[in-house]
């Protein structure tokens, strides 16, 4: 994927009015998000959508410089962190190809290279032609000797002229029958994040891999957890190439699932408090004002002796309560 910054972006009043600098983390900043963008694309667990202050900090930002993008309408607040936002004049928003326009990008450019060849073997000068396909002939064992020169070049023609007027006879390459697409199995999850992380893993089948096997697989069984992990070893991985962490002191997999990657990971998000119904609450309210002049008011609560309609908006909350508790149970 492709950050595209406008030619105009250096006559733009917000760019002018920035720091040199700030403009330099504003670029970074934004590789950074539409390279995590492409990996979402393959695996979403790989990028939660935004960039947060560890990926600031790494790219050697400080939280003042992100607020003069935030001032100047470059960047926005998402989820956890912040992502850029895409100003006319400035930037564009990068597209992302779907598994199917990738395909079909890819047959196109196949088919356009063979027709390409098609064009160009048949431009060829006929003794070019005609010594391709004695060539072949011999190759092959194909052509006798008896057969004349001008037969050989007739034939080559043919072939030449035959795969540049259609296409039907071309076969589309197929792949090995060795190669197989990878299946999302906690194994071959494991092997792919393995093959990420930039310490030794172990030989197959000893105890640190398999240790680190089953930990990974504790983890990647709770999607939100395998997410935290996928960005822990992504900032991992950013401060061994920036030489924070040498070479040497890196662990293997299965130290590092057990005792560090929290460390990398960002804070879980808490889910959201569930609001439980009292007799006041605005839900209770919505069901019950309508009918408020059909119950009595007289009564104290204080004094124990609650009012029947404290009673009947009581019973509602109640009921409100119960419902919610089914739900999530479901």
């Amino acid at each position: 994927m492709w950050f595209i910054v406008d030619d105009q972006m250096a006559d733009d009043r917000r760019i002018r009015r920035l720091p040199l600098a700030t403009v330099g983390l504003w670029v970074k900043l934004c590789v950074i998000h539409s390279k995590g963008i492409s990996m979402q694309a393959k695996d979403p667990a790989a990028y939660p959508g935004y960039f947060d202050k560890l990926d600031l900090k790494d790219a050697g930002g400080t939280m003042k410089q992100l607020q003069q993008l935030i001032d100047m309408g470059l960047m926005e607040e998402h989820g956890g962190g912040w992502r850029p936002v895409y100003a006319e004049g400035i930037c564009k928003e990068p597209k992302t190809l779907t598994e199917e326009q990738r395909e079909a990008r890819r047959k196109a450019g196949s088919k356009g290279g063979r027709r390409k060849a098609a064009n160009q073997k048949a431009k060829q000068p006929s003794s070019n032609l005609l010594a391709n396909s004695q060539a072949n002939g011999e190759q092959n064992g194909s052509e006798t000797g008896s057969e004349t020169s001008s037969n050989l070049l007739e034939d080559s023609q043919a072939k030449t002229w035959h795969k540049t007027d259609t296409d039907a006879d071309i076969p589309s390459p197929t792949p090995p029958a060795s190669i197989s697409k990878q299946t999302d199995t906690p194994d071959a999850g494991f092997d792919r994040f393995a093959e990420a992380y930039p310490g030794s893993v172990g030989l197959k089948g000893r105890k640190t891999e398999a240790e680190a096997r089953a930990l990974y697989a504790a983890i990647a069984g709770n999607p939100v957890e395998l997410g935290r992990l996928q960005t822990a070893l992504r900032r991992y991985k950013h401060a061994v190439n920036d030489g924070q962490i040498r070479t040497g002191h890196i662990p293997r997999l299965n130290t590092w699932l057990r005792d560090q990657w929290e460390t990398w990971a960002p804070e879980p998000i808490s889910p959201p408090p569930i609001h439980k119904h009292t007799w006041n609450c605005e839900h209770v309210h919505q069901l019950m004002d309508p009918h408020e002049d059909e119950y009595d008011h007289t009564g104290s609560l204080r004094n124990g002796n609650p009012s029947e309609w404290w009673k009947a908006c009581q019973a509602c909350a109640e009921e409100l309560n119960q419902q919610q508790t089914s739900k999530e149970k479901q």
